[in-house]
């Protein structure tokens, strides 16, 4: 069954996949630089929060949202790059081209992977037990998801990611986070569309997770824009040039 989505404009040529602890309003400031945009709410997140959030459903989701508005171009940011990624290596006939921000390939070591899987169940824990403005308050806090934005943008994001359910973000953790996520990085030769990996020069970490799949990948493309993890928040404008072209 395909996910909820916003749409704008009259036609939409773009799919995209927002990060955890936001949903799809989260691009609207892209989608008024392009014009036109579908956003999809993930599994535990927005219109979809009760939705059962496992990594195979959520791949399967996003394969129907493709084919049910007839959208051949897919975007993902961080959480979502993992998940567009996933779809694209899985569904090969339904993605003909794709831009990945601030997005990784999942854990290849199994022991490194469970301790991931273990620090996430953690987490899910305490979101359910401290609720989601505490949740809020120590994310937005970690350096790494801080975004650099100006105080009615920063609002806005914060704002976003309160109106989350603590239970739908604890079941992403669980089911689309990186410990339960399959390591993608040894399929990357099998992507055959054109993919565009998108990060942050304040964002080391994804910046060369970005260079080395893009150098992985067939028909891939690298590019630096000047901003941090959230380069959709941060950039928009700059990263809708980079998709027109």
């Amino acid at each position: 069954m395909e996910l909820p989505c916003r749409r704008w404009g009259r036609d939409p040529g773009l799919l995209a996949l927002h990060g955890f602890s936001l949903d799809g309003r989260m691009f609207a400031p892209l989608a008024e630089e392009l014009g036109a945009l579908v956003a999809a709410d993930l599994p535990g997140h927005g219109q979809a929060a009760t939705r059962a959030a496992s990594w195979d459903a959520a791949v399967a989701a996003v394969a129907a949202t493709l084919t049910v508005t007839g959208t051949r171009a897919l975007l993902g940011y961080s959480q979502g790059g993992r998940l567009a990624l996933g779809v694209a290596l899985t569904h090969p006939e339904l993605v003909e081209r794709l831009v990945l921000v601030s997005a990784g390939v999942g854990i290849e070591a199994p022991d490194v992977r469970a301790r991931r899987r273990a620090d996430d169940e953690a987490l899910a824990q305490q979101i359910e037990a401290e609720g989601i403005a505490a949740f809020v308050e120590a994310w937005l806090a970690r350096p790494l998801v801080r975004p650099a934005l100006a105080p009615e943008a920063a609002a806005a994001d914060r704002a976003l990611r309160l109106e989350q359910s603590p239970a739908g973000l604890a079941a992403a953790l669980r089911g689309l986070g990186q410990g339960a996520q399959p390591w993608l990085g040894a399929r990357l030769p099998q992507l055959a569309c054109p993919t565009l990996w998108v990060a942050g020069e304040r964002d080391p970490t994804y910046r060369a997770l970005a260079e080395r799949g893009a150098e992985a990948c067939p028909r891939g493309e690298f590019a630096v824009l000047a901003a941090g993890h959230n380069v959709v928040a941060e950039r928009p404008r700059e990263l809708a040039a980079l998709l027109a072209r």
